[in-house]
């Protein structure tokens, strides 16, 4: 074969090669270095319908606490900033809201002491210098345990006084991990009264975050009080993770006493933050009534506050707002909050909103909800809307609903539940 059939050959082969390439990129299939072709879409695939049904506001969906936190603007609902109860500071992290690893036992609960005292306790015990870092260090090694510590409840007053009588970080994190570990409510009133005199701000996180772990009721309350205080907005955002992880309504109350008379907006943010979570129905009351107000700040702060409530609790509350909340931002809030509780109860209030609400954006928002919440009861309204609504964006929302919801239910037959 001579030079010039070979290179033409070689065109032939490179240019049929060519075309196949082309022919599997055009049909989608992902292939080495070569960008893949943007997906087709019909109209009507999002249930936002075509252009004649409004699309879901672009808002910041993350909520105050995230705003809190630094979140970037397309954190999730649930985003956490900076370091939660029990994390450690990452590299070049301000000690203020960092605090070194917090050892609890099996579950995440607070280790304990097991069995009965060491006889050697009490003759190490009698024997540390709470002022020299290296005896204290040896003592607190000496008593810590894989699942606890050799410590009790009589030891309380010597770690709370060393906790005062040091000032080096490793050995007042070893302190503090030791009351945790012996827990109670005594450890919760010393760790409290400490953070009342301690002015190093990464010793004060540490306590904060030291109540998150113990989380009885003067953990919860001492923590409630923290963030109506004074103290600097860093502090506060570990006490306000510590106290959203101890999952603890007992702070309600206190949170909405500091809330009606506050004037500082700091603590205005911080307690709707706490109460958005952990207030259930009281809480998400005090939310809407910042939400429905005419005062443009307090307004936005309720609805960011209404984007974390996600309590079955809250689902009263919300149900009675709904229909009467007379601005369609905060209705439409209102049913994406509804459908975030995936409580059943929250059904009804969203299937009244879904087929007489006057606006399409607060129906097409409940349409979703009604599907986040997944309940087949509410196939027989969306099936009336697929087939009689006189807006074609809607009759497409409730028909693609009405699949979604056969399909979430075919799923749950299939797994036997």
């Amino acid at each position: 074969m001579s030079l010039v059939e070979r290179l033409v050959l070689a065109v032939v082969v490179l240019a049929a090669g060519g075309v196949i390439l082309w022919g599997l990129h055009a049909a989608g299939v992902p292939l080495p270095l070569v960008p893949a072709p943007p997906p087709t879409r019909e109209a009507g695939d999002d249930l936002s319908g075509g252009p004649d049904f409004p699309p879901p506001p672009r808002e910041d969906e993350a909520g105050l606490l995230a705003e809190l936190e630094g979140a970037p603007p397309d954190a999730a609902a649930t985003a956490r900033g900076g370091a939660a109860p029990g994390s450690a500071p990452a590299a070049g992290a301000d000690p203020a809201t960092s605090a070194a690893p917090v050892p609890t036992g099996a579950g995440g609960a607070p280790a304990s002491a097991a069995g009965g005292r060491d006889p050697l306790v009490d003759l190490l015990k009698a024997q540390t210098d709470l002022t020299d870092p290296g005896s204290l260090f040896a003592f607190l090694a000496a008593t810590c345990t894989p699942r606890g510590t050799k410590l009790g409840e009589e030891d309380l007053a010597f770690l709370l006084e060393a906790l005062d009588a040091q000032k080096d970080w490793g050995i007042r994190n070893l302190l503090l991990t030791h009351l945790e570990r012996v827990g109670g409510e005594a450890a919760s009133a010393g760790i409290l009264d400490f953070l009342g005199r301690e002015k190093d701000p990464a010793a004060a996180a540490r306590g904060l975050q030291a109540l998150g772990v113990l989380k009885d009721d003067t953990a919860v309350l001492g923590l409630a009080a923290y963030l109506a205080g004074d103290a600097p907005n860093r502090l506060r955002e570990v006490a306000l993770q510590s106290l959203l992880a101890t999952g603890s309504s007992a702070a309600t109350e206190p949170l909405l006493s500091a809330l009606a008379g506050s004037t500082d907006p700091a603590t205005t943010r911080y307690t709707l933050a706490a109460l958005s979570q952990l207030g259930g129905a009281p809480g998400a009351e005090a939310v809407l009534r910042f939400a429905a107000s005419s005062d443009p700040a307090e307004r936005s702060l309720g609805i960011k506050s209404l984007r974390d409530v996600k309590s079955p609790d809250a689902v009263p509350a919300l149900a009675a707002a709904l229909p009467r909340e007379g601005n369609v931002e905060v209705r439409a809030q209102i049913a994406r909050t509804l459908g975030r509780t995936n409580a059943p109860a929250a059904v009804e209030p969203l299937a009244l909103a879904a087929a007489g609400d006057p606006s399409p954006l607060v129906r097409q928002e409940a349409i979703r909800s009604l599907v986040q919440v997944g309940r087949m009861e509410a196939i027989p309204v969306l099936t009336t809307i697929a087939t009689q609504d006189q807006h074609p964006g809607l009759r497409r929302a409730a028909s693609r609903a009405v699949e979604a919801l056969q399909r979430q239910q075919a799923w749950r037959d299939a797994r036997g539940r």
